[in-house]
């Protein structure tokens, strides 16, 4: 658990760090995956379309959270405690998960030589994202 009087892990700068490279990183993949499906295949481009539209999914979401969460702090009256929710230690976990993803596919493409520079920046992008996945992460306490 936080120390007490420390923000709720979703209303850190970090959070909308993430929420914003998420929503840039899914855009310049979506973005990629329309130029493979002209170029690589149908399949392929549609599977990195996917990812992408599951990271612009999972960016909105983080966005809202934040949002959630700058507004509960100005709340007079909680309704709900603001910490030690369980799906505080999976948000960086499915941010992390999609980052390395990302990163994977954009190696393969850029080894195969299609679109090499933007899968490329892609690449980092995606490693971006996952570094920032990690760095919301809770602490543990000791229990």
């Amino acid at each position: 658990m936080p120390p007490f009087g420390a923000p709720p892990m979703y209303s850190t700068p970090a959070t909308l760090g993430l929420a914003l490279l998420a929503l840039l990183t899914s855009l310049w993949h979506f973005t990629l995956g329309a130029m493979d499906y002209a170029e690589a295949g149908r399949y392929v481009g549609l599977g990195l379309m996917l990812v992408a539209g599951l990271t612009l999914v999972y960016g909105v979401l983080t966005l809202i959270r934040y949002v959630e969460a700058q507004d509960a702090m100005t709340d007079p009256h909680p309704r709900t405690p603001m910490y030690d929710t369980p799906h505080q230690s999976r948000v960086p976990l499915v941010g992390v998960l999609l980052g390395v993803l990302l990163a994977a596919t954009d190696l393969a493409f850029a080894v195969a030589g299609q679109a090499w520079i933007g899968h490329v920046s892609g690449l980092l992008l995606a490693l971006l994202l996952a570094r920032q996945a990690l760095k919301i992460r809770p602490e543990r306490g000791e229990d």
